[in-house]
């Protein structure tokens, strides 16, 4: 698999414009700058909040979001290779059984 080339991008996020370079597909960067856009706004829209806290109670709701991901991700892997260890402990014993 060949690497992607890197791309440059303008993304605006709390109505700022950011350029980022990436090798991701375009579709995912503008995804990423639409989400990271949409957090903040729905940080800031008590109106309480400069756009500093604002971004920063963002990147905080963010990186929970990303260790519960992550988290989510290393359970269902377990359990995965579990219920894999399972069905070949279940083969081996069927394997075993009409040996007989």
């Amino acid at each position: 698999m060949t690497p992607q080339r890197e791309r440059t991008y303008t993304l605006r996020v709390a109505g700022k414009d950011y350029t980022i370079s990436s090798a991701d597909a375009p579709e995912h960067v503008r995804r990423m700058g639409n989400y990271v856009d949409r957090k903040i706004a729905e940080t800031a829209s008590s109106g309480f909040l400069s756009r500093e806290t604002a971004t920063v109670i963002c990147a905080l709701s963010l990186a929970d979001e990303l260790i519960t991901a992550q988290d989510d991700n290393t359970r269902l892997r377990r359990e995965l290779l579990e219920a894999r260890q399972a069905l070949k402990q279940k083969q081996e014993t069927n394997h075993a059984d009409q040996s007989t």
